[in-house]
């Protein structure tokens, strides 16, 4: 894989590439997909996919499975650039995440990084900040965060109770995360 100088291990920058035509997405898919449903997602994270030549794409890697949730690195953000005035996302990237829900048929939420309660007791008076998440009716599809970046790859199919857990794949298509990645390289 092909980095430019400014990246460091397990952070990327956004120039760089992949030795691979496999998208990432795909590759972990498949990963998963081969050993059927023995392993939990810790040891698929942690036995699998952690010791697995998984590709780089568009700035991303991987860092863990759990829940149907992949979650990617990012390449390093200057936070100036995503929170401009008062914790809240800039306009330019709201912009961009507005338009990929449209494109996928998602909804853009902003909601805050912490909730309040009892351990933040003066969450009104501090600098909250918040990123952005594209949803689908009750389930969030992905996360956009400047340290993280958060994609469902399987939503739970409903069952009738006396059945296992069953989960279908979220197929959003082979360019998600060469499109996320303008909100990470700008």
């Amino acid at each position: 894989m092909l980095y430019s100088s400014t990246s460091t291990p397990g952070r990327p920058s956004c120039a760089a590439l992949s030795n691979s035509q496999i998208h990432l997405l795909d590759a972990i898919r498949a990963s998963i997909e081969s050993v059927g449903e023995a392993l939990n997602d810790d040891e698929l994270t942690r036995l699998l996919l952690l010791n697995t030549d998984l590709p780089t794409e568009a700035g991303f890697t991987f860092l863990s499975f759990s829940g149907g949730v992949v979650t990617l690195s990012v390449p390093k953000q200057d936070l100036a650039k995503w929170y401009p005035d008062q914790g809240w996302v800039s306009p330019e990237k709201e912009k961009m995440a507005r338009a990929l829900g449209e494109k996928y048929g998602l909804t853009l939420c902003e909601p805050p990084d912490r909730s309040s309660s009892s351990w933040f007791p003066d969450f009104e008076q501090a600098l909250v900040h918040h990123h952005l998440e594209l949803v689908a009716r009750r389930e969030t599809i992905i996360i956009a965060h400047p340290k993280y970046l958060k994609v469902r790859m399987y939503c739970d199919i409903a069952d009738g109770g006396f059945t296992k857990k069953a989960a279908k794949p979220l197929a959003l298509g082979p360019e998600l995360l060469q499109e996320l990645s303008a909100l990470y390289c700008n």
